[in-house]
């Protein structure tokens, strides 16, 4: 029966992740799991970009399909920059959405995801408004709360990581759709992407 079951998941994993995959600083991914980009993600990307520029908006991939090993020299390289501070904005290898070949890191051509130059929140502005429309997601919503900085822009707050804007994630027209629909941009709101997702098989 085990081996049944190593052979199911084995085919499962060859076929590509379910979109709605739960990774989380708790629930992982293999380390030998290596798919690159998603042929749908891609596709649906290049429609985003194509609608973004009809837009008069430019859109570059800074960053998409990152391996395990990768994952973990960005992570050993920002924990030399902010020991304190980088599980905030840093997955571990093995926990990142990047490594399911489906998640991507966008900003205006030529400026760093976490500029605040005028283009880059046009775009984000945008993404955020219309990114469903292609079967995307932003991963880590805007979220307001009470205490200190109130927004978790600065510090985690209500996901595991900061807001990032620039961090989309294909999950399908459909879903994407049922999370903008359930208001998971609202920064009042406690719904997260993550809501909508399950285990690893």
């Amino acid at each position: 029966m085990r081996i049944v079951l190593s052979l199911y998941l084995v085919l499962k994993l060859l076929i590509g992740p379910p979109l709605d995959v739960l990774v989380d600083s708790q629930r992982g991914i293999p380390e030998w799991y290596a798919p690159g980009v998603d042929t749908h993600a891609a596709r649906a990307l290049g429609e985003l970009t194509a609608a973004a520029e009809m837009e008069g908006l430019k859109l570059a991939v800074l960053s998409g399909f990152r391996s395990f090993e990768y994952q973990a020299e960005v992570y050993a390289r920002e924990m030399q920059k902010w020991p304190d501070r980088v599980d905030e904005f840093a997955a571990r290898p093995g926990h990142s959405e990047h490594q399911l070949g489906t998640a991507f890191d966008v900003a205006w051509p030529g400026l760093p995801v976490n500029s605040l130059d005028p283009r880059n929140v046009r775009l984000f502005e945008w993404v955020e408004a219309n990114a469903h429309e292609y079967g995307f997601v932003v991963s880590y919503p805007l979220k307001t709360h009470e205490e200190w900085p109130y927004n978790n822009r600065w510090k985690a707050h209500g996901s595991e990581f900061i807001y990032e804007p620039w961090h989309i994630r294909y999950v399908g027209r459909e879903l994407a759709s049922e999370m903008f629909a359930a208001g998971y941009l609202d920064p009042g709101t406690g719904v997260q992407p993550r809501d909508f997702y399950r285990a690893w098989p």
